[in-house]
């Protein structure tokens, strides 16, 4: 597999050093407008070969990840257009998904797949020089499959994603964008918010402030270290759930002053046990271990099939470990087999498929 990144940075470098330790990929050729980041990239080894321009490290890729801002994905996905083959797989790694998936599919040709993609990992450190290959272990990757999706190119990427350790997990891109402005985007203007509160009170009033910030404070502002470039481009594409989501902040925000006016703590109890538990209940980063099922179940051949079966297993929180399809000599539908570890999650998975109106047949392997 001949891999291509267009972006350099932390992540597009962290891509390229995991990438290149894979077996059947023969070559990862990168390109970035900042000619030190890619040489840097280059000299960590996330990089076989530099290209002199985007265009160049596409051609002739059978992957194509473009890990440079939102805002410039349409017009990079334009440039390189004429130079994807035909068969090669695009992606992508923003922390927005609608308006970047749309602006991919309309930028190349059918006969590329588009595929948008959001490794959930990072780190408040940028550049090639901070990338590693391990960025990805454990880590959330979503990948968000539409109705233009080709299953075996989706398999495809699954598959190497899956393999540089992650956690693979589908979900539509509009769903996408709602569901990060609650657990990435928010959480960033939170502790923006909180930092800045802290800064001015400790410059207008009490000088020793910061110097009391102890580990409750410092989590809790962690991700406002991270590069405000990015953030006001992440603001900038995912400005309408972000705003809703401010909104529902701000009642709950208002509310939890009102329990403290009146002197409610029964409310207020109820409020510290909810999120207590609710923090207790959150899925751990350790690896999921258990018996490898498989779920069989016939799908007609329709556009959106796929996407609509992953993005259902992903709703459920289960991954999808690997996938099948099996075409029927008839035409007209085929068996799709998908790979799950454990039975519970196997059990989640089949009772939303069935809920769709999938028959589903599982198999302990």
């Amino acid at each position: 597999m001949r891999i291509g990144i267009v972006g350099t940075g932390l992540v597009g470098a962290s891509l390229g050093l995991a990438f290149s330790q894979l077996d059947e990929v023969r070559v990862v050729t990168g390109y970035d407008r900042d000619r030190t980041q890619m040489e840097t990239a280059r000299a960590r080894g996330a990089l076989g070969t530099t290209a002199a321009s985007a265009a160049e490290a596409a051609r002739n890729a059978d992957l194509v990840v473009l890990a440079v801002p939102a805002s410039a994905i349409g017009a990079v996905a334009r440039e390189i257009a004429p130079a994807l083959r035909p068969g090669a797989i695009l992606t992508d790694v923003a922390s927005v998904k609608a308006s970047v998936v749309d602006a991919l599919q309309q930028a190349v040709p059918p006969q590329v797949h588009v595929i948008g993609g959001h490794p959930m990992a990072g780190s408040a450190e940028t550049g090639a020089a901070h990338a590693t290959a391990d960025l990805f272990v454990g880590a959330t990757y979503l990948l968000t499959p539409t109705t233009h999706t080709d299953p075996d190119a989706y398999r495809r990427l699954h598959n190497l994603v899956a393999r540089i350790g992650a956690r693979v997990l589908a979900v539509r891109p509009e769903r996408h964008d709602l569901l990060v402005a609650v657990v990435s985007h928010l959480p960033q203007l939170a502790a923006t918010t909180l930092m800045n509160l802290a800064s001015e009170r400790a410059r207008d009033e009490h000088a020793e402030l910061l110097l009391l910030a102890a580990g409750g404070f410092r989590d809790a502002t962690r991700v406002a270290a991270s590069n405000p470039e990015l953030w006001l481009d992440i603001c900038a594409e995912n400005r309408e759930a972000l705003i809703a989501v401010l909104d529902d902040y701000r009642e709950r925000i208002g509310a939890l002053r009102s329990v403290l006016e009146v002197g409610d703590d029964a409310s207020l109890r109820r409020t510290l046990a909810d999120a207590r538990e609710a923090r207790r209940g959150l899925p751990g980063k350790e690896t999921v271990t258990g018996a490898l099922v498989e779920l069989h179940l016939a799908i007609p051949d329709r556009p959106g099939v796929l996407a609509e079966v992953t993005t259902t297993v992903g709703s459920v929180g289960v991954n999808i470990e690997d996938l099948g399809i099996e075409h029927a000599p008839e035409g007209g539908r085929g068996m799709l087999r998908l790979a799950l570890v454990g039975a519970d999650n196997a059990e989640r998975a089949r009772a939303a498929l069935e809920a769709r109106g999938y028959e589903v047949v599982e198999q302990v392997l």
